[in-house]
């Protein structure tokens, strides 16, 4: 099986050692995206929808660059912050998966810089 990185000066850039996008064989394995605006490397706003909304774009860009769309995607964890949160995220969710909706896990953790949603997502890669 072939492993390469996507690279595309469109996608959010990673904040450390790892890459964004890895596609191996026939999928893409995209790096959790947070609420993160990423011209500015700020957080999209404090409030749990607009990093949400942010964090989906992220995603949403990612799966672009790669040559795929959210239609794609097979799996997400999407790492929330808090609990009570997860009202408007199924909302948000259904928003950007409105049919045949991936396969989700949803971990509540401590995500780092007051950040409340981080999604992590495999999608199937298209030729």
């Amino acid at each position: 099986m072939d492993k390469s990185i996507v690279d595309h000066p469109d996608m959010p850039a990673p904040y450390g050692a790892y890459s964004t996008v890895v596609r191996a064989g026939d999928f893409l394995f995209v790096s959790g995206q947070a609420g993160i605006v990423p011209q500015t490397g700020e957080k999209a706003g404090m409030d749990f929808a607009s990093q949400a909304k942010q964090a989906f774009e992220n995603l949403k860009t990612c799966l672009e660059c790669a040559g795929a769309s959210m239609d794609d995607v097979v799996k997400v964890i999407t790492w929330l912050g808090d609990a009570e949160e997860r009202a408007t995220l199924n909302d948000m969710f259904a928003e950007y998966f409105p049919s045949d909706a991936p396969a989700r896990s949803t971990p509540i953790v401590d995500l780092p810089m007051g950040l409340l949603l981080s999604i992590e997502a495999t999608a199937i890669a298209r030729p």
